[in-house]
């Protein structure tokens, strides 16, 4: 498995790094699965840097169908299909910064899977509709902005970031699952939870996207509902509801938002 996914990349790496024309790469897999443990990949860019540390990586390749074609230097494609492809990773900590702010982020487990995925890219875009079905899983993840990054909130925004943190300036995410689905049509559907130490909210989601994929998602309805709350973070969006305007709405112990239009133009119910 490992000489086939450097092969793989070695193929990448030549035909973007020296472009011909009437240059073809097709692979194919059946099945294959590899583990990696202690990675780390570092990235810097002018004021940009990035630390990602892993303790252990496993990854699973079934039925993947891979192809890149160019014709001249104006005429190429590329083309994937694939049944399953899926990756596992315990002990993640990842550094961003950029200038003087930055975060820390510790995941304990996460997760993720494609199945049943049709793409294929050409000079002038998605050629057709891309489908897939995708479905992650994170476990105990908590993130760390620097001092820089929340010097500079608004009275309002630190209300809520303290809430959030509990007056720790640690953001803890406890678990956060979903799934969401592209269909031929242009449908898609989501659906997922996000639970932390204050409350959980299930997000539903159906949007449709049109053939050029160069429009923004037509939001046909997205509805949040948050439930678990402790009474401290329900006292503040009680307050906001009556002080703020805010488009929340109560629904039995807990709360709803409901919207549908686009993220320019929302229309909550």
């Amino acid at each position: 498995m490992k000489k086939s996914l450097n092969t793989f990349l070695f193929i990448i790496f030549i035909s973007f790094a020296f472009p011909q024309s009437n240059f073809s790469v097709k692979m194919e897999m059946g099945n294959g699965t590899s583990s990696v443990s202690d990675y780390f990949l570092e990235i810097e860019e002018r004021g940009f840097s990035a630390d990602i540390r892993v303790d252990r990586l496993k990854s699973t390749v079934r039925n993947l169908k891979f192809k890149i074609e160019t014709d001249n230097y104006y005429d190429e494609y590329f083309q994937t299909l694939g049944s399953i492809v899926s990756a596992s990773a315990s002990g993640i900590q990842i550094k961003i910064k950029e200038g003087r702010e930055g975060i820390l982020l510790d995941i304990g487990k996460f997760s993720i899977a494609l199945n049943n995925w049709d793409l294929f890219i050409d000079n002038n875009g998605p050629k057709n509709m891309p489908v897939f079905s995708w479905k992650l899983d994170l476990q105990s993840a908590v993130i760390t902005p620097t001092t820089e990054m929340t010097r500079n909130l608004g009275e309002e925004e630190w209300k809520i970031f303290n809430y959030i943190t509990g007056g720790t300036n640690l953001i803890t995410v406890n678990k956060i699952s979903g799934d969401i689905s592209m269909k031929q049509n242009g449908k898609i559907s989501a659906k997922g939870s996000v639970m932390l130490p204050v409350g959980k909210v299930a997000v539903n989601l159906l949007a449709t996207l049109d053939r050029d994929l160069k429009s923004e998602p037509y939001i046909n309805s997205l509805k949040l509902d948050l439930t678990n709350l402790s009474p401290e973070v329900k006292a503040f969006l009680n307050d906001l509801i009556l002080n703020e305007d805010v488009p929340l709405r109560k629904k039995g112990n807990g709360f709803s938002l409901q919207m549908t239009g686009s993220l320019n133009n929302p229309r909550f119910r």
